[in-house]
């Protein structure tokens, strides 16, 4: 699962360009973590493989998805910076696929030097607590988009929740962020059809509420679509 991210979660002090900081860093890699990267569109963890992975995303879009039979996937959520990925069970099976959306920066470590990370007391590994914290709100709203949202509501409901997500942790513009999601992403994560979801963007581009082409989201008017899809960012954390 992929878990929310605080804003700011891992420091600003000597941070690289779209990175954590410098003293984030040292103390990740002395719990066990190792920095890795991995090129777009790479599978990192396939589900029902033995895995003993856990990821803390420092820059980049990943993808958690639940592979159904016949080749269609539903995807549970998209994995962004500070955002921690376990895909496997407590035996060790991965109960999901982890694959890379863009150029993935991760810190990757063994799911027992993860139970001992957290354990420590230190203001980083209770700030991966924290973070974990936020995994059970996530998905309800997840759920609730598949479930008993309207088509329109749902897609407008992601697209909000991503910016949300993307701003707290410095990764948006002030009017939207880039977006490396396909429609048929979008589909899968929706619950919907390619063109269902193309038929959605449009509608919410003709309300004037939100415009997304060429790999970019623009907010036309943040306030007024997230009255429209009862969009409230309080479960991101702030």
């Amino acid at each position: 699962m992929a878990y929310a991210s605080r804003r700011h979660a891992y420091g600003n002090e000597n941070r690289e360009p779209d990175g954590f900081g410098k003293d984030a860093r040292t103390s990740l890699k002395a719990m066990g973590f190792v920095r890795k990267k991995y090129p777009e569109q790479t599978t990192l963890v396939f589900q029902g493989e033995d895995s003993d992975r856990v990821f803390l995303v420092e820059s980049g879009w990943g993808c958690i998805s639940f592979d159904l039979a016949g080749g269609q996937r539903q995807i549970l959520d998209f994995a962004l910076k500070g955002d921690i990925v376990m895909p496997q069970s407590a035996s060790g099976i991965a109960l999901e696929t982890f694959a890379t959306q863009t150029e993935l920066v991760v810190f990757e470590a063994s799911a027992r030097a993860f139970a001992v990370a957290i354990a420590q007391p230190s203001s980083v590994s209770a700030l991966l607590v924290d973070t974990l914290a936020y995994q059970r709100a996530l998905m309800a709203q997840h759920l609730t988009n598949v479930g008993r949202r309207s088509a329109i509501v749902r897609t407008a409901h992601l697209l909000l929740e991503l910016e949300t997500r993307l701003d707290r942790v410095s990764a948006a513009t002030r009017n939207g962020y880039d977006c490396p999601l396909t429609q048929y992403d979008l589909a899968d994560a929706l619950g919907l059809t390619p063109i269902h979801v193309n038929r959605m963007l449009r509608e919410l581009r003709e309300r004037r509420f939100i415009e997304f082409r060429q790999g970019y989201v623009r907010m036309l008017d943040k306030d007024g679509v997230a009255k429209f899809a009862d969009f409230d960012g309080k479960y991101i954390g702030g």
